[in-house]
């Protein structure tokens, strides 16, 4: 019974019509060029016609491809079978029996004779079939409690299921960053690299003139080596971050995934502002969905307790049996003959009580580990709670400190473009020596992958506070 369908819907389902696209995601272009067909705002094309995946698009491959997002799926039809078979639970049974008997006369010479069948000793053959309907009344308070348990384990389930698609989503948005940040420290290590070997170059000129000593050439070729090397380890972090997306929104082939580059961050692109922590906090962990999950569990646990109680109750059922003897006879007696047509049927129906009035303590037991059951989702709640909003107020300061921390990387790229200009300039004019040129052009180089960590810090930030605050990860809105 499909209680639940439509809440579903209770989570926006954007990311599944968009992310239908990429169900199929066969490993290549293939897929990053049918997003950019079905959705100009998530793929943009490059100049040289390989599609450029995004972070939204990122976001709704991962969630497409999760398998821990289609497990939770499979708890939640699980969850809601068990539900759907409680409330059947509760619907009348109809059962069918049949037998054949062979009934001994050696033991009672009145089995199969005449005069036998007139005091209603049986045939030597029996052959009956009975249906029997059978419903529960008592037991209908059990049952219900019953209901509603799976039917908050059935909620608790598809918030669980909620959860594990922005989780999921989370991890694709994460390695999108991470790889758009090494992106960033590779282009950077690669412009220090080219600064490095025309310092290198313009040293040799000089040391041919004479203007410049073996020492100090000997700084450049160091520094060359150096910047050659940092060069090899950002191109290996960025292979690294390039096969965990690929692993994360389900691609093989991580040669087609080209992310987009930008000078500004997400966070920027979007002109945002920061709301204050105290007007976000409590609408934010009254829509969290691991809460709501606790709450459901609270839920079911107490319909659990009230379900063990009621053990204690007794059981009626309305019973009806309809029975045919397949080797009935006609019987005469000396008032009429009962032909075997009319006699070969039998129904009966009535009330059906029991009582268990002594079980050495099992119901009871069953009753001290349900209220345990139920304390223990207390105070799971209670902890989901105080969690949430630790990692709110965390998340919403690291936003904070991210958002501060670029405006602070921007202003030291400039200075440090600036200082290595005017020391380019004094080199030049032999008023410094190659040691500080060296030293500046370093800092020129720190001060750029600094901003580019700070642009990707900021997107990771303020992805991860979206998570905190229970909604679903996206860029549209």
């Amino acid at each position: 019974m499909k209680l639940h369908t439509l809440k579903l819907m209770t989570y926006p389902v954007t990311s599944l019509l968009s992310s239908v696209l990429f169900i199929n995601s066969s490993y290549g272009q293939q897929d990053i060029a049918q997003a950019q067909k079905s959705n100009s705002n998530q793929v943009n094309s490059a100049t040289n016609s390989q599609p450029i995946l995004t972070l939204e698009a990122a976001m709704n491959m991962a969630e497409t491809y999760s398998f821990t997002a289609k497990m939770s799926l499979q708890d939640y039809y699980s969850t809601e079978a068990k539900e759907d078979a409680a409330f059947r639970g509760m619907l009348p049974t109809i059962s069918a029996s049949a037998n054949y008997m062979m009934n001994s006369s050696d033991v009672n010479p009145l089995v199969g004779t005449t005069a036998g069948k007139t005091y209603g000793f049986p045939d030597t053959t029996t052959s009956t079939a009975t249906l029997t309907l059978s419903q529960p009344l008592i037991g209908l308070f059990s049952m219900y409690n019953s209901v509603q348990q799976s039917s908050a384990l059935t909620r608790a389930a598809l918030q669980n299921r909620v959860q594990s698609r922005i989780d999921a989503r989370f991890y694709g948005a994460q390695a999108y960053i991470n790889l758009q940040k090494a992106d960033q420290l590779l282009k950077a290590a690669k412009s220090a690299m080219e600064v490095s070997e025309k310092q290198l170059n313009d040293g040799n000129a000089q040391f041919n003139a004479g203007k410049l000593t073996n020492a100090d050439l000997l700084k450049f070729k160091l520094d060359f080596e150096n910047s050659k090397t940092s060069v090899i380890q950002a191109q290996t972090t960025y292979k690294v971050a390039l096969i965990t997306l690929s692993e994360a929104i389900g691609v093989k082939n991580s040669s087609a995934i080209s992310v987009a580059s930008s000078e500004k961050s997400v966070w920027e692109m979007k002109s945002q502002k920061l709301p204050s922590l105290e007007n976000i906090l409590a609408p934010s962990i009254s829509q969290r969905r691991d809460i709501l999950a606790g709450k459901e569990n609270v839920d079911a646990a107490y319909y659990g307790k009230v379900q063990k109680y009621s053990n204690y109750l007794p059981t009626l059922n309305l019973v009806a049996t309809y029975t045919r003897n397949f080797n009935a006879s006609d019987i005469t007696t000396s008032e009429k003959t009962y032909y075997s047509s009319d006699i070969q049927d039998q129904m009966s129906y009535g009330l059906q009580f029991s009582w268990v009035i002594l079980d050495w303590g099992v119901r009871q037991a069953q009753i001290s580990d349900a209220i345990a059951s139920e304390q223990k989702a207390k105070y799971n709640l209670e902890n989901l709670n105080l969690n949430a909003r630790i990692d709110i107020t965390n998340s919403y300061l690291q936003l904070q400190n991210a958002i501060q921390v670029l405006d602070s990387a921007k202003v030291s790229v400039q200075y440090a473009q600036d200082a290595y200009s005017q020391m380019k300039a004094r080199f030049d004019n032999g008023q410094v020596t190659a040691t500080d040129l060296i030293s500046s052009a370093n800092d020129q180089t720190t001060a750029r992958a600094n901003l580019a960590n700070a642009k990707g810090s900021l997107d990771l930030a303020w992805i991860t506070f979206q998570k905190s605050t229970g909604v679903k990860l996206t860029t549209l809105n």
